[in-house]
C-alpha cells in the first residue's frame, strides 16, 4: 500500500487536502447564489444568467482532462496549490466586477481551479483507501467539499446587508492564501510505488477510454447534471419571484442546499461500504424524484422549502457511491485521469443546460424548470437500469 510523509501522518495529508477542498468549494456557487442580486444591480437578464451558468462549466469541461493527465504525472501538491492559488485571486477580482461580461471571467477562474484540485486529491484519497473504508473516506472528503458550497452562500446571506457581497469574497481570499504554505510543505506522494513507463500508463489510459460500465457511468452522471444545474441555477429567482421570498432568505435557503450535503456525503460514505453502490445510487434517484415533486405541486411554503431541501440531501448522496465506481473499475495508475473524466460529462451537459432552459423559462415561465429537471432524473434512473448487471 502506499505510504503518505506529511507530518508522519497520511491522515494529517488527509485533513489537509479535506480543508483544501473546501476553502476551494466556497467559491464555487457564490455567483448562482447571488443571481437575484446580481439581476437588480447588473441588469442582467435571462440568457445572461444561463450564460454565467453555462461559460464557466464550458472552462471547466476544457480543463478536465488535461487536469487528469497531469494528476498522473507530476507532483500533486503542486496542482492543489494552485488551484487554491487561482480560487484566492478569483475571489479578489470578484470584489472589482461591474459588468456581466467580467463575472463571467473571474468566475471561470474558480472554474479551472475546480477541475485542478479534484483528480490529485481523488487520486491521493483513491491510493490510500481499502475496500473497507473506500465509500467513508470519499464521503468526508465529499463533505468537506459540500461544507465549502455551503459556506460561501451561507456567509453572503449573514453579511449581504451589512458588508456586501464583494467583501463577502475578499474575505474567503485570505484563508486560501493561508493555506498555500501549509499545502507546499505536503509530501503526498506515494514512497513506494513504482513508476509506470509511458507504454504502461499508455495502455492504462487506453483501458478507461474502452471500459464500457465506466463510459456508462459517465453518461448517468452527465444526464443527471442536466437537471440539477436546472433546478440549481433558476431556484433562487423562483423563490423570489414565485413565491416572494426576499433575497436574502433566498440565498440562506440555497445555502442550507450544499449544507446538507455535508451530512449527505458522510452517511452515504458510511452506507456504501456496507450495501452495494447501485443500490444507493437506485435510492437517491427516487427519492429525489420524489421530493422534487413536492416542490413542484405544494402551495404550502413550508412543503416546498423541506422538498427542496430533502432533493438537495438526496442528490448529494450519489457522490460518495459513484467515485467508489470508479476506484474499484480503474487501477491506480490511472485513476487521475478517470477522476478527471468523471466530472467531463457533467460539467458538458451541465453548461448546455441553463442555456437551454433559459429559453423554457423565458417561454413558458419558471415553474418548467421542474418538469424538465424530473425527466432528466427519470433518464437517469432509467440508465442505471442498463448499468445495473455490470457494477455489482
Amino acid at each position: 500500500m502506499a505510504t503518505y510523509n506529511v507530518y508522519q501522518s497520511r491522515w494529517g495529508a488527509y485533513a489537509l487536502i479535506c480543508l483544501s477542498h473546501t476553502l476551494q468549494h466556497v467559491f464555487t456557487q457564490m455567483h448562482i447564489a447571488l443571481i437575484p442580486i446580481l439581476r437588480a444591480e447588473l441588469g442582467l437578464d435571462t440568457v445572461t444568467i444561463g450564460a454565467l451558468a453555462s461559460i464557466p462549466l464550458l472552462i471547466q469541461a476544457v480543463f478536465t482532462i488535461p487536469s487528469g493527465l497531469l494528476a498522473d504525472r507530476i507532483n500533486r501538491q503542486r496542482l492543489i496549490s494552485v488551484s487554491l492559488l487561482l480560487s484566492a485571486f478569483g475571489g479578489i477580482m470578484m470584489t472589482f466586477a461591474n459588468s456581466a461580461q467580467q463575472l463571467i471571467l473571474f468566475v471561470c477562474l474558480f472554474s479551472v481551479a475546480s477541475t485542478l484540485i479534484h483528480p490529485p486529491a481523488l487520486s491521493v484519497i483513491g491510493d490510500f483507501a481499502t475496500a473497507k473504508n473506500r465509500g467513508k473516506i470519499l464521503g468526508f472528503f465529499g463533505s468537506a467539499g459540500t461544507l465549502g458550497i455551503a459556506l460561501g452562500p451561507l456567509t453572503l446571506s449573514l453579511l449581504l446587508n451589512t458588508v456586501g457581497w464583494r467583501q463577502v469574497y475578499l474575505l474567503w481570499s485570505i484563508p486560501a492564501l493561508l493555506m498555500l504554505p501549509l499545502i507546499f510543505r505536503l509530501k503526498i506522494e506515494a514512497t513506494d510505488r513504482p513508476e509506470k513507463r509511458q507504454d504502461e500508463k499508455s495502455s492504462t489510459d487506453l483501458h478507461i477510454l474502452r471500459n464500457i460500465s465506466l463510459i456508462l457511468l459517465f453518461v448517468l452522471m452527465g444526464t443527471r447534471s442536466m437537471g440539477g444545474n436546472a433546478i440549481n441555477t433558476y431556484i433562487t429567482p423562483y423563490f423570489v419571484d414565485q413565491l416572494r421570498i426576499e433575497p436574502a432568505t433566498a440565498i440562506l435557503i440555497f445555502g442550507l442546499n450544499p449544507l446538507m450535503g455535508v451530512f449527505a456525503s458522510s452517511i452515504s460514505g458510511i452506507a456504501v461500504d456496507r450495501i452495494k453502490e447501485r443500490k444507493w445510487l437506485a435510492l437517491s434517484f427516487v427519492l429525489q424524484i420524489i421530493s422534487l415533486l413536492a416542490v413542484a405541486l405544494s402551495a404550502n411554503l413550508s412543503v416546498t422549502i423541506s422538498g427542496y431541501l430533502c432533493y438537495a440531501f438526496f442528490g448529494l448522496m450519489e457522490m460518495p457511491a459513484e467515485q467508489s465506481i470508479i476506484t474499484k473499475l480503474i487501477p491506480r495508475g490511472g485513476r487521475g485521469l478517470a477522476f478527471s473524466l468523471s466530472f467531463l460529462p457533467s460539467t458538458i451537459a451541465g453548461s448546455f443546460s441553463p442555456i437551454f432552459v433559459a429559453f423554457v423559462v423565458g417561454g413558458w415561465g419558471i415553474w418548467f424548470i421542474f418538469p424538465y429537471a424530473l425527466t432528466m432524473l427519470a433518464m437517469t434512473t432509467l440508465i442505471l437500469a442498463f448499468l445495473w448487471k455490470r457494477i455489482r
